[in-house]
């Protein structure tokens, strides 16, 4: 009985239009006074493009770069990082200094692989990172680096043709950025022992880098991890002073420390683009931001009905979430990379869900789409159903006078679809969610695009 009953939906589905329309079909397999009534209605969403901004930016995956296009502007991405130190490290006797390095390691990176640029390392000399506090894009380099105190600079390509084609192949071969740091503070790092003794007393020594493109354009560096090396050199037996011995040090920046992405950028063209498209590009960029019908919702699915909040079973719950396709040559861009996993959340809940990071967060409502990949040639989102959640905003609508459920429908309003990026965990149950700073975009139809306008499509049963 149960497999009839799967079949008797799945026949129902095939005769979802974008209008209401109900079908009695119950009758097939049941006496006509249990028959099943299955409805599909459409509801057309007030969407706008607005500016993503005020973002929590924490990773251990800094991006670093400078990238313009026609589409969606300009953006520059950098980040400040402190290190870990090492546990009672200690070195011997007459141990010097070899060299002193940051080192940024990526596997890939987005743009002109062979635009020249320079990055350039600043000292952390005012405030330090606070692993208790919450960082976002928009802080200011001003309150953690004076830019006094250059640590160092290095020019770069993404990607090195010096490096042989065995060498590329190897599984543990990396691209690089190592910025060379003075030879003074390698030094202090060897002679000093006390710095070694907490997390504090290392970052009381050394706060910390501010690392920015400071020359060149068109490249973006998705960075894998980054590092403070110090190699050295010591002499390993007393009875061979002519023998050395070379050894590396790693202060990794990681889960145990701060690290978080700034972004620089101006969307402010794309905000006044025609209606029939809104705009969702990252880093920084812009988000699309709607407003549920809700109370055009309540009116025809449970006043309009006959139904009743009783018997009201939300089998369904989508947003039609389109890419705009565009086939003119002048009007593509490199960032025309849509966005894999596309999140609509409450703006309202914005802050604390991605300060937590984890999903789901309880008692915040997300949803996490995905792009149709089979179906990128016209465009396609899916979005998980979140039938449950709706069906009880508006049982519990239903329980309110006019004016209550006014105020609680508007209070749940605004809504917002941005790009996230995330992990499962071991276990694969939960996951990590984080706004996506890899670059991005994609233009999709708006509420009143004419040819397919961004709507809800419900489904509903009075079972």
């Amino acid at each position: 009985m149960t497999k009839f009953w799967a079949c008797s939906l799945a026949v129902a589905a095939l005769l979802l239009i974008s209008c209401k329309k109900t079908s009695d079909i119950g009758h097939i397999v049941r006496p006509s006074e249990d028959s099943l009534r299955v409805v599909t209605d459409s509801f057309i969403v007030k969407s706008t493009t607005v500016k993503a901004e005020h973002l929590y930016s924490e990773t251990t995956k800094p991006v670093l770069g400078h990238y313009t296009d026609n589409i969606f502007g300009e953006f520059k991405a950098d980040f400040l990082s402190e290190f870990r130190y090492i546990k009672n490290l200690t070195f011997k006797s007459g141990t010097t200094s070899d060299s002193l390095y940051l080192v940024m390691y990526y596997k890939s990176f987005f743009g002109d692989s062979s635009a020249v640029q320079e990055a350039t390392v600043y000292q952390v000399d005012k405030k330090k990172l606070d692993f208790s506090e919450h960082y976002y894009s928009d802080s200011k380099v001003e309150d953690f680096c004076s830019k006094n105190i250059v640590l160092g600079s290095r020019s770069y390509v993404a990607y090195d043709n010096t490096v042989t084609p065995s060498e590329r192949e190897d599984a543990l071969y990396c691209n690089t950025v190592k910025v060379k740091l003075p030879d003074e503070m390698a030094a202090q790092m060897i002679a000093r022992t006390d710095i070694y003794q907490s997390q504090d007393a290392f970052t009381d020594f050394f706060k910390g880098v501010y690392v920015t493109n400071t020359f060149g354009q068109q490249t973006v560096l998705l960075i894998d991890s980054v590092n403070i090396e110090l190699s050295y050199r010591y002499v390993p037996v007393a009875e061979k002073p002519d023998s050395l011995a070379y050894e590396t040090v790693v202060f990794p920046s990681n889960r145990e420390t701060t690290e978080f992405i700034r972004v620089e950028g101006d969307p402010a063209a794309l905000l006044g683009k025609p209606d029939s498209v809104e705009y969702m590009s990252c880093p920084g960029g812009t988000f699309v931001q709607i407003e549920i019908p809700f109370e055009r919702m309540y009116q025809r699915m449970i006043e309009g009905n006959d139904m009743g909040t009783d018997s009201l079973n939300l089998n369904d719950f989508s947003l039609v979430f389109e890419p705009a396709i565009y086939t003119d040559d002048n009007d593509k861009s490199a960032r025309m990379t849509y966005p894999k996993v596309p999140m609509i959340i409450r703006e309202a809940d914005m802050e604390a869900f991605f300060t937590q990071s984890l999903y789901p967060a309880p008692g915040i409502y997300t949803e996490l789409g995905w792009l149709e990949t089979d179906k990128v040639a016209t465009g396609a989102y899916t979005f998980t159903n979140s039938a449950e959640d709706f069906e009880e905003i508006l049982r519990k609508a239903s329980r309110m006078s006019e004016t209550e459920r006014k105020e609680y429908f508007d209070s749940l309003n605004p809504y917002v679809v941005l790009p996230t990026s995330g992990a499962t965990d071991i276990a694969g149950t939960n996951a990590v969610i984080r706004h996506q700073y890899r670059p991005y975009g994609v233009r999709v139809r708006s509420g009143v695009n004419e040819k397919s306008p961004m709507r809800i499509v419900v489904t509903y049963t009075n079972l």
